[in-house]
């Protein structure tokens, strides 16, 4: 079977019982549509005798009445299939809504390689525009589909009745449809190729937009407005290019078989009207087998039709799955182990190589790593080697490294975000791969070197990851990250609304929050990295303090470029220029470590 039918069936699978009712809906529909040209058939050819012949009806308005309220019961049926096209957009917005949900689910699953592949804008793009309106895959979902077996139903009734009057009119009526679908035929690989080109185009504008508003502080203070433009211009030029391909095409083959069915038109009304003339046919039969022509032109079109919003759809398919499919490190097992407890971390001879970082596609602090020359002709280095240490609760490491080294990438790998190329990773004396990740990371707390935060209030971001918090934790959470200060300072306290990526605050601030949101889960292992960049000397000093205080059991790893952080913590992990860690306290890495006392004097602010 067709791997786009074997999609379309599973999706019908959750809908079954809606689909039921809109095929009942369906004939119906179908039923109410071809009844009037049978009854008007039967009132014309009855006025027609009554007048030639009206000694044979001694009470003629008798027969006219009970025609006149069959049309009067056929109005009613009507106006309750006249709902039927609601409820069939009703249905559409049900398979978009799943659609989005369910390929939402995989998205968020996904590792940094996939974010690294696809843009921002792609992304959004195969999730908003690929899913909804006309003629994309929810549409084609439900009203195209339905709208063609509508059609279908039509012409198959239509023609039943048509051929149980006269043979030779029927064929007459049904020649354009061969001739159509071999049209299509021809003309399915270029719409396919066409409606392909143009949904990139599409995704590649949207990139645009997101790239330039997300930095537009950036566009600005470099003046490069004008610069944007012509991207922007540049990308709009491809999709009118490919819009007008589109269009193009489609204006042709709508001429085409609007022609043909004129022609056939032209054909049912010379030898309809011969016959009638001749007596060979009733004028009401010559009226009903124009009115089914009349009716059907437009339903043979839809089915043509079914087969190009089909092409278009079946791209838009091909779009969603590439990136459900796209491999990804974050695989569900229910085979793993749950854990509740930290016990240990121990990196044991762990290296890490980024496969693609030929193309620079690896973290921020890893990117310098792939620049020269060297690199693009070489096979790629570890940017993580012989990586060795053991963490307990209640313990701290600094990880420190030059721009570049690969802190981020142990604080990654810790995270179960990477996967050891080599070496092994064991939570609690387990092998990491059999542990549940989702239970891990519920008891780390994460602070990223960026802040990031979502639009809502600060309470909304602070307790973003916590599903219920006491209100005594939540306080010590803003107490420990020196914000609650700052936040009786604003208008509307912890009320106070961001914007995406925490607008309306400082950068200290947003740095904050972001602090109180790891600690507010009340973590067992807490991952700093690099918080130093957005706090001052001092509100780093309380920061550890409190810590101490409030969270004494609590183990962490820090990645600092600030010398006094080296107060907080018990051991130091350094990566050097190669990539090679090296273990031990503060005092043993200055007087072994040639590189380690270079680097603190050359890198370290004091």
């Amino acid at each position: 079977m067709n791997k786009h039918l074997k999609w379309v069936i599973r999706q019908w699978q959750q809908q079954k019982w809606f689909l039921l009712i809109m095929f009942i809906f369906t004939l119906l529909t179908t039923a109410v549509q071809i009844a009037p040209p049978i009854i008007f058939r039967s009132l014309i050819d009855l006025l027609s005798n009554i007048l030639n012949e009206p000694g044979k009806f001694p009470e003629p308005m008798h027969e006219v009445n009970r025609i006149v309220l069959l049309f009067i019961a056929i109005g009613f049926a009507q106006l309750l299939t006249g709902i039927f096209p609601c409820f069939r957009a009703w249905v559409n917005l049900r398979f978009e809504h799943s659609l989005r949900m369910f390929y939402f689910r995989f998205i968020v699953r996904k590792d940094y390689r996939f974010f690294h592949h696809f843009r921002t804008g792609d992304i959004v793009t195969r999730l908003t525009d690929d899913i909804s309106d006309h003629p994309k895959i929810s549409w084609f979902l439900c009203s195209g589909i339905f709208r063609a077996v509508s059609s279908f139903s039509l012409i198959t009734f239509s023609l039943i009745v048509m051929f149980s009057i006269n043979w030779l009119l029927t064929l007459l009526t049904v020649a354009p449809l061969p001739l159509m679908m071999v049209i299509f035929y021809i003309s399915s690989d270029k719409l396919y190729q066409n409606f392909a080109k143009n949904q990139q185009a599409v995704s590649a504008i949207n990139s645009q937009l997101e790239m330039s508003f997300s930095g537009i502080r950036i566009i600005k203070a470099f003046v490069s407005e004008e610069k944007y433009n012509r991207f922007f211009e540049q990308a709009l030029a491809r999709r009118f290019k490919t819009e007008m391909s589109m269009i193009k095409l489609d204006a042709i083959l709508q001429l085409i078989w609007e022609y043909i069915d004129y022609i056939a038109l032209i054909g049912v009304i010379l030898v309809g009207g011969y016959m009638a003339v001749k007596g060979q046919i009733s004028i009401g039969t010559f009226f009903l087998f124009y009115s089914y022509l009349s009716m059907i032109i437009y339903p043979l079109l839809d089915l043509p039709q079914l087969f190009l919003s089909g092409k278009q759809s079946f791209v838009n398919i091909d779009r969603l799955e590439e990136i459900k499919d796209y491999p990804t490190y974050n695989t569900e097992d229910s085979t793993r182990l749950p854990l509740e407890q930290f016990e240990s971390l121990h990196f044991d001879q762990v290296t890490f190589t980024y496969p693609e970082r030929l193309q620079n596609n690896c973290f921020p602090d890893e990117v310098e790593k792939t620049t020269s020359d060297a690199a693009l002709t070489e096979k790629p280095s570890p940017v993580v080697r012989n990586c060795s240490f053991v963490l307990k609760p209640g313990e701290r490491l600094l990880i420190l490294g030059a721009t570049g080294a690969g802190k981020t990438t142990i604080a990654n790998l810790v995270l179960g975000l990477l996967q050891p190329s080599e070496g092994r990773i064991q939570i609690n004396g387990i092998d990491s791969s059999r542990i549940d990740p989702a239970c891990w990371r519920e008891i780390i707390g994460y602070v990223a070197q960026e802040p990031v935060l979502f639009g809502g209030t600060i309470k909304e971001n602070v307790l973003f990851a916590a599903d219920e918090v006491k209100p005594s934790d939540y306080e010590l959470a803003l107490q420990t990250s020196q914000l609650d200060k700052e936040i009786a300072t604003f208008p509307r306290k912890e009320e106070t609304v961001v914007g995406n990526r925490g607008i309306g605050i400082s950068g200290g601030q947003k740095q904050r929050v972001t602090i109180a949101r790891a600690l507010v889960k009340t973590p067992q292992l807490l991952i700093l990295d690099d918080i130093t960049a957005s706090l001052d000397a001092e509100n780093e000093e309380r920061l550890w303090q409190d810590i101490s205080i409030h969270y004494g059991s609590l183990s962490a790893i820090v990645i600092s470029h600030r010398l006094s952080t080296l107060r907080y913590v018990d051991r130091i992990l350094y990566i050097d220029k190669n990539g090679e860690c090296h273990l031990g306290t503060h005092d043993e890495l200055v007087f072994k470590n040639p590189d380690y006392h270079d680097f603190l004097h050359e890198h370290l602010k004091k």
